[in-house]
């Protein structure tokens, strides 16, 4: 059940319970960018150092706003609940979803030399990081706010 309107924290047009930006997170985003990038790359240079580069590029790029939306989304969820298993269990699925089919998607559509093969590191990495992050950012909403 999310909390109703009376019981939901003060916050301003544009910001989540938190107080953060509700839509984008670029200091996470440059993080998974660096990291994603760097692997996609290494995955990828056994078909040449510029085919490699491009790939890992690409998903620098693609990591970059994928994770900046994709950590809102799982800290949204993660703090919209009362019910705290719930809400991180919906948290990490729903995000690990959208990560690991968009990323499948993009790395099929054409240009990858290893589609499946650079999609496995999010598949490894995605659920964890983003349990990781859903469960801090409940304890930070628990800081704030002792009743919930």
């Amino acid at each position: 059940m999310p909390f109703k309107k009376n019981e939901t924290p003060g916050k301003k047009k544009g910001q989540n319970a938190l107080g953060n930006n509700r839509f984008f997170d670029s200091k996470m985003g440059f993080a998974g960018a660096f990291i994603m990038g760097g692997i996609v790359f290494a995955i990828n240079f056994s078909h040449g150092f510029t085919p490699g580069l491009i790939a890992g590029l690409k998903q620098a790029v693609y990591t970059f706003f994928m994770a900046s939306i994709n950590m809102k989304i799982c800290e949204n969820i993660a703090i919209r609940y009362k019910n705290i298993r719930i809400s991180i269990f919906l948290a990490v699925l729903i995000a690990s979803i959208i990560t690991i089919g968009a990323t499948f998607i993009v790395h099929s559509i054409k240009g990858t030399p290893e589609p499946f093969y650079s999609t496995i590191p999010t598949i490894i990495l995605s659920p964890p990081t983003l349990l990781y992050w859903a469960l801090r950012k409940r304890k930070q909403l628990h800081r704030l706010f002792d009743n919930f």
